[in-house]
């Protein structure tokens, strides 16, 4: 990927710019993950961005029947002492893969890091942002496109001074569905939202998808 016209300066920061591309290839046709865990429920590239090391959460491709399940069931919570309540499901996903992410960085003597991931990808990278912090060692930033909630207040203000953003596309008919779920007054979002508006003829799915978030952002694929 790179930039649709690099002469034309983007209101959008750096980071952002650079890590959607990452998040995006998760999905490419014949992409190997660097880890994953027994069950298949989370998928995990590592890359090397700039000079930075980059860990990018795959999301998933069934985003219509995803979208259902967590409208139409009551979405099991587990207690952190830090971050208090967190989407079960998610945080078992990132505590499955976090030893292995864990050993690498210290095999590379702690260097600076950067999370991103898209749709259930982004809740990941978010809720692993928040392990790693509670374990000393914090990311340099996390950019989550288009995430649901992963938990609540609590964990937004534990993170609230960490270099985090979170996309929202909406159009006519509102925002992403995707980032309103799960329902309720007690799920929210941490970090800073960015807002990237699409055509009205979008429906849920084009509105949530990854090549909608690039093209918002004014990122185009090579030639």
């Amino acid at each position: 990927f790179r930039f649709s016209n690099p002469m034309v300066a983007s209101p959008y920061d750096e980071r952002t710019l650079l890590l959607a591309p990452e998040a995006a290839a998760c999905y490419d046709a014949g992409s190997v993950p660097t880890w994953s865990n027994a069950e298949q429920t989370v998928h995990v590239y590592h890359t090397v961005v700039g000079d930075l090391n980059c860990f990018a959460f795959e999301g998933t491709a069934d985003i219509r029947d995803w979208i259902v399940d967590m409208f139409a069931f009551q979405i099991e919570a587990t207690e952190h002492p830090l971050m208090g309540a967190l989407h079960a499901g998610f945080l078992l996903d990132v505590q499955s893969v976090l030893p292995m992410i864990s050993a690498k960085l210290a095999s590379l003597g702690w260097p600076s890091y950067l999370l991103t991931g898209h749709s259930k990808g982004a809740a990941e990278a978010i809720i692993c942002h928040g392990l790693m912090k509670a374990s000393g060692h914090p990311p340099a930033a996390t950019r989550a496109f288009e995430p649901p909630c992963v938990g609540g207040i609590t964990l937004k203000t534990y993170l609230t001074l960490d270099d985090m953003t979170y996309t929202q596309t909406l159009n006519a008919h509102g925002d992403d569905v995707v980032t309103l779920v799960p329902a309720g007054p007690s799920w929210m979002q941490p970090g800073t939202r960015i807002r990237l508006g699409v055509p009205d003829a979008y429906d849920l799915v084009a509105k949530h998808v990854m090549a909608t978030v690039l093209s918002s952002l004014g990122i185009g694929a090579a030639a």
